[in-house]
């Protein structure tokens, strides 16, 4: 009986020694993956705070003075500072119009079992998975004849052929997580359809939401073809500005790699805010009670 006991002992130990041994490896596979990830990331913000003697130099140089008016220098340049707010304005506006679209299209797809809805499912799956330059010379033709060339209203619209599909089939995801009986429940006290999808619905799956609208904004913010066939003068996307600092020849990369971390920071600060939603989203249903 004695001897059972250190043996158990002995046992429990190798058990810990085992658990740990498997969490310092996970923690060091993720610090691997993080440093894979992040390394292109820090590489430019270091290649912002240099010259372009010091951003050219081979082997690379380390030991540097911080060049700040780098920032400065990206801001007033090719209209980027312009850029940036109609980048903004074009994303806000846009995945607001992706979200009034897609909840109501993600519940229905969710609640209702017909045919057509499982085509019409289907069909706007299908038009997400297609490559964009197939709408481009059809968008131009159509934007050319009716004012929306070069416009933000235009621009937005052109979004919704390739977020709203996602972001209905992400939120119908979330809407078949979410019990019937409630909706049954809030009918039966009067509720109206709409009421139920605002007032039961919409927050029970805030999470998903909040997910939606985080992808769909990394989607317009980062988007090139759509801005450089759509756009011109008027209407300036930051992913085609930082795309013309490029010279005849030339790349003034100190200035363009800090022109693309400010682009970043609106990315970052939106998906900081927002992370724990998306958490809870990228979660739900994962276990069943």
């Amino acid at each position: 009986m004695t001897a059972a006991i250190p043996a158990r002992g002995r046992r429990q130990a190798r058990a810990m020694s085992r658990r740990n041994l498997g969490q310092v490896a996970s923690f060091a596979a993720l610090a691997v993956i993080s440093v894979i990830f992040l390394a292109p990331v820090l590489w430019i913000a270091v290649t912002a705070l240099k010259t372009q003697r010091e951003a050219m130099a081979l082997p690379p140089v380390w030991d540097f003075v911080p060049q700040w008016q780098n920032f400065v220098t990206a801001w007033q340049s090719n209209d980027f500072g312009r850029s940036f707010l109609v980048t903004t304005s074009v994303s806000v506006f846009s995945v607001a119009l992706t979200l009034a679209l897609s909840i109501p299209a993600g519940y229905v797809l969710a609640r209702y079992r017909r045919s057509w809805l499982s085509a019409f499912e289907i069909g706007i799956m299908v038009i997400r998975m297609l490559p964009e330059i197939l709408f481009m010379l059809p968008l131009y033709a159509i934007y050319q004849k009716t004012a929306l060339f070069d416009t933000q209203i235009g621009i937005i619209l052109a979004f919704q052929i390739f977020n709203m599909p996602y972001s209905a089939w992400l939120i119908r995801q979330f809407v078949s997580e979410v019990p019937v009986e409630l909706d049954e429940a809030a009918l039966l006290d009067g509720a109206s359809k709409w009421q139920v999808l605002w007032f039961v619905i919409v927050p029970t799956i805030r999470p998903g939401i909040v997910a939606a609208a985080v992808l769909s904004f990394i989607g317009v913010w980062t988007n090139l073809l759509l801005p450089l066939a759509l756009t011109y003068n008027e209407t300036p996307m930051v992913a085609t500005t930082i795309a013309n600092f490029k010279g005849y020849g030339t790349f003034d990369w100190p200035v363009m790699a800090a022109a693309a971390i400010v682009s970043l920071l609106p990315q970052f600060l939106f998906f900081l805010f927002a992370q724990k939603y998306i958490v809870k989203g990228l979660t739900l249903g994962a276990v069943k009670g």
